[in-house]
């Protein structure tokens, strides 16, 4: 597993939630909607997954370099 960190793919996802998210502002918070069909959680699951993989791993680099 890995997860794309180049600018082009971290701006695709920031827009990504950007436009899932939509205003922020709390007369349209109802509206806003976010994904729940099966597919919508497991990839969500699935990236929530690998983010934490590559912080454990830059975790264990960050020691290893200190130690």
């Amino acid at each position: 597993m890995s997860v794309d960190l180049s600018s082009a793919a971290l701006e695709a996802r920031l827009r990504e939630a950007s436009r899932l998210a939509g205003s922020l502002r709390p007369e349209d918070r109802l509206t806003t909607k976010i994904d729940l069909t099966g597919e919508g959680v497991d990839r969500r699951l699935k990236e929530a997954s690998e983010l934490l993989e590559l912080c454990r791993t830059l975790g264990q680099i960050g020691v290893a370099r200190a130690g």
